[in-house]
């Protein structure tokens, strides 16, 4: 099974469990009806911003949704990972300080960068 399956299953046991349709999913957890049926019907690739607000809603460890999404596979994720380029090490380290509205500004642009640029790439 591959993890967009597992994501989609897992999404609509929650449902199922919890008596919940798509749509009221998608409202709890302040996404469109649309992304959330194509999370689960495994038409699009979700992004960490909808893995986190569907995690945060279900009361699930994030990470835990980035797994089933298959984001994790390809990283050595842990929360002792660092930065090998200082540049990298910098500019986080600023962004970390930001107020919380500002640093979600910044997570979803370097998100969509990397999103472009991986299509570019493939």
């Amino acid at each position: 099974m591959s993890n967009n399956e597992e994501l989609g299953d897992f999404l609509h046991e929650q449902c199922k469990q919890r008596g919940l349709s798509l749509r009221r999913l998608s409202i709890n957890s302040s996404l469109s009806a649309g992304t959330v049926h194509n999370i689960i019907k495994r038409q699009y690739q979700p992004t960490l911003y909808s893995l986190n607000r569907l995690a945060d809603y279900l009361g699930v460890k994030r990470e835990y949704l980035w797994q089933l999404a298959g984001l994790l596979e390809d990283m050595d994720y842990d929360g002792k990972t660092t930065f090998s380029d200082p540049q990298l090490r910098f500019h986080f380290a600023r962004a970390d300080k930001l107020p919380e509205a500002a640093r979600k500004l910044v997570i979803s642009l370097i998100e969509a960068a990397i999103i472009h640029l991986d299509k570019g790439i493939k």
